[in-house]
């Protein structure tokens, strides 16, 4: 009898912990207007910043976090901002809002072509 009140604890306790998402896997390439890339381009996923490589590329690892869910919990909604900026260029802010994507820990958000105009 110990021994089956041990494994349910054990059992409820494994199977109550999920993982959240807190920010997708983001990438993309950053262009001018005339479609060449745009290196040393500054970009930041919320606090964290990364610098674009000469084909003007940046990728974000996906940040999960562990929580214990309750019966009946929903999953917390996954909010960023993206911001653009490099001298010389207008600076360009993606704001991206998903309410139910915190239990969806799969999910990559690709940016095929985001262009900067020159402030010139």
């Amino acid at each position: 009898m110990k021994k089956l009140v041990v494994c349910s604890i054990i059992l409820f306790i494994t199977a109550s912990c999920a993982t959240r998402l807190i920010t997708p896997a983001v990438e993309g390439n950053v262009y001018d207007i005339n479609n060449n890339p745009l290196t040393e381009v500054k970009v930041c996923l919320n606090d964290e910043c990364k610098v674009t490589n000469e084909e003007g590329y940046f990728v974000f690892k996906m940040k999960v976090k562990k929580e214990f869910a309750m019966i009946g919990g929903e999953a917390p909604a996954v909010i960023y901002n993206l911001r653009i900026s490099k001298k010389m260029y207008n600076d360009t802010i993606i704001y991206y809002k998903n309410l139910y994507g915190g239990s969806n820990i799969d999910q990559e958000i690709k940016y095929k072509s985001i262009i900067l105009k020159s402030n010139n």
